[in-house]
């Protein structure tokens, strides 16, 4: 069987992307350090490494299991925490994926798929949804750390002979937790599920497009089998404002509570989508779920809705 490592295994993304391939029949090895996941999470079929990416000796680890392919999806995903400590999001996100890609390419694997974020990259953008070829300018310490990365990759100094980056809209599903990009749902769900009170940011109309976690997958195990480097958006072209997935997850669940308005965030984009069509193009890739179905999957999940 193929070697795949997946880094943030034990979190809501690449436990999926963990699930995901060994179904298909990969040996997965899954290294994280539990800072953000949960080692519930991993797969019974995978193995488990303990450990910290941005650490020294991760390099010789990733080298060490002579992967065919590496998944790079760990990371400090929080824009908040990234202005309150940037330089432990730029040990995780750039100097973590320096060390990844430095065992990558002493192990001699030939396929590396770095999952990235697309709305925090774009920034307020020129025009929506964002094309891949659209200037990158991030609002965040979290969005530039990711670009750094992203950066690396594409130099590909000796690196594996395949390196595609995938920028990922606002990802949810089961398994995520109140942080990240796509965390709002979480976050409402789980002050639905208390009875507490749901807090929106700003005005509520600011939009984000929201990708199911499963479809990421999808996308994943896709890029995992072309033969040459691609950077690709990964997302529905559907913007949805906060107001309105606060609605449909009301009306999903029941929620009867109270909602109180809070000052805008630093660092959030008023209006975010990405246009997946060279996805499509060069993946065979297409969204395959619908926000409704997604999130009364996910409602379902955390033992909310019917």
């Amino acid at each position: 069987m193929p070697r795949a490592i997946v880094t943030g295994g034990a979190g809501f993304i690449g436990s999926h992307v963990a699930d995901g391939l060994l179904a298909l029949g990969h040996d997965v090895t899954v290294i994280d350090d539990l800072s953000q996941g949960s080692r519930d999470n991993v797969p019974a079929g995978a193995s488990f490494v303990l450990h910290d990416i941005s650490l020294p000796g991760t390099a010789e680890i990733v080298a060490g299991l002579k992967p065919a392919l590496v998944v790079h999806a760990a990371a400090q995903a929080s824009v908040a925490r990234s202005f309150a400590n940037p330089q432990m999001d730029a040990r995780t996100n750039v100097v973590g994926t320096i060390e990844v890609l430095a065992g990558a390419t002493r192990s001699g694997c030939q396929q590396f798929v770095y999952l990235t974020t697309g709305g925090a990259l774009y920034g307020n953008p020129v025009r929506l949804p964002c094309v891949e070829s659209d200037p990158v300018r991030p609002l965040s310490p979290y969005g530039l750390s990711k670009w750094t990365a992203e950066l690396y990759l594409a130099m590909g100094v000796g690196g594996p002979a395949v390196r595609t980056a995938l920028r990922l809209a606002n990802v949810y599903g089961p398994r995520q937790r109140a942080e990240g990009e796509g965390g709002v749902v979480s976050v409402f769900l789980d002050r639905m599920k208390s009875h507490g009170t749901v807090e929106i940011h700003g005005d509520g109309e600011q939009t984000r497009d929201f990708v199911y976690v499963g479809d990421v997958v999808e996308a994943v195990v896709a890029a995992a089998s072309i033969p040459r480097s691609l950077t690709l958006n990964i997302g529905t072209g559907v913007g949805t404002s906060v107001n309105s997935l606060f609605e449909q997850l009301t009306r999903i669940t029941g929620f009867r509570g109270t909602v109180v308005s809070m000052r805008a965030r630093p660092g959030d984009v008023r209006h975010s989508r990405l246009d997946a069509s060279a996805a499509a193009r060069d993946l065979g890739w297409r969204p395959a779920t619908d926000l409704e179905t997604g999130l009364r999957l996910t409602a379902e999940n955390r033992g909310l809705g019917s």
